[in-house]
């Protein structure tokens, strides 16, 4: 009986000093578990290409974007649990479509995509490539 309550009392303490750290280390802790994710598009393709993708500071989809040959952009958001950030990108009337921007099976914190001629590419970090990305929701 008597070694059950030094488990008891193992446990309580173990519980304890982790809820104290947790309170003086919850930025880092939170941001860890809630990352923030910088998603970056640049355009290499011959020509302009439209798209609708990013985010303004309300967290809105921004509206139809022309980027020039050579043009790129950026925006920010924080990972919660299963994002779902799509682009629609129109590069020619045969290359148009949507693709994933950001979901959790790239793995990306910092997710890079270039948009050719023929398409859209993100960089797999892990084996350092850039990897073609079928566009989808092709009207």
């Amino acid at each position: 009986m008597l070694a059950g309550n030094h488990k008891f009392i193992g446990f309580t303490f173990l519980i304890t000093f982790q809820l104290l750290s947790f309170s003086i280390r919850s930025s880092a802790f939170l941001d860890s578990i809630f990352p923030t994710v910088t998603v970056t598009l640049i355009n290499e393709a011959s020509h302009s290409v439209y798209l609708k993708c990013g985010f303004d500071e309300s967290g809105e989809y921004k509206g139809l974007q022309k980027m020039e040959p050579g043009d790129s952009i950026t925006w920010s958001f924080v990972e919660l649990i299963f994002p779902l950030r799509w682009c629609y990108i129109h590069i020619d009337e045969e290359t148009y479509g949507a693709f994933w921007a950001f979901t959790v099976f790239l793995q990306c914190h910092d997710c890079q995509w270039i948009i050719r001629d023929d398409g859209a590419y993100h960089f797999n970090h892990y084996y350092d490539v850039w990897k073609k990305t079928r566009l989808f929701f092709q009207y």
